[in-house]
């Protein structure tokens, strides 16, 4: 019984101890403490923003010349050409506009997405700036291809408020184009309305 007493006082007092040296640090601190950065893709994406956009452009080639079965993970790619086709869906949150690019003979359906929803990572896995070794694991790599998708909606689409009105019009879109079997997607980097 004195054995089960004296355990019971011990692991009262070691309980008091660790409450009495325990320290609660606020949300964002941890990095003081621990010397372990927390990630914040939003930062990040927003720093590399112009550097990424002046790279996909800088090495787009005109879709018209190339072989959608050689896209892969995604392509930088220029297209001037007449929208034909504007879509909303998901309540207006995921629009696209399809392409019919100027001099075009191939037979690819081009849609260009205009989020605010965007789907894929073309934009993050085309771009050479950062690579999966400059994260910590899978969760930010994914975060920061997110990222750059709401700067894509943020800096380039949202300004030029695009509508149904916006078919019939001239545009040039560069971005990065994934394709699947006869569809390209591209999510854009930069428009320019004629």
């Amino acid at each position: 019984m004195k054995a089960k007493i004296i355990a019971v006082i011990a692991a009262i007092a070691l309980i008091v101890f660790v409450a009495k040296s325990a320290k609660v640090i606020e949300k964002g601190t941890e990095a003081q403490y621990t010397g372990v950065a927390v990630f914040d893709a939003k930062a990040s994406s927003s720093s590399d923003w112009d550097k990424i956009a002046a790279e996909i452009s800088a090495n787009a080639a005109d879709i018209t010349t190339l072989d959608i079965s050689t896209f892969g993970a995604g392509k930088a790619v220029i297209i001037k050409g007449t929208v034909s086709a504007y879509d909303s869906k998901a309540n207006g949150r995921r629009n696209t506009i399809t392409i019919a690019p100027d001099n075009y003979t191939g037979s690819a359906n081009i849609t260009v997405q205009l989020g605010s929803i965007y789907t894929g990572t073309a934009v993050r896995d085309i771009q050479t700036l950062k690579t999966f070794g400059d994260f910590t694991n899978q969760t930010e790599w994914s975060q920061y291809a997110k990222a750059l998708n709401s700067q894509i909606d943020s800096a380039v689409v949202s300004p030029l408020a695009i509508k149904e009105d916006i078919k019939g019009k001239h545009v040039t879109v560069t971005g990065a184009a994934t394709a699947s079997g006869n569809n390209v997607t591209v999510t854009p980097v930069a428009i320019v309305i004629d």
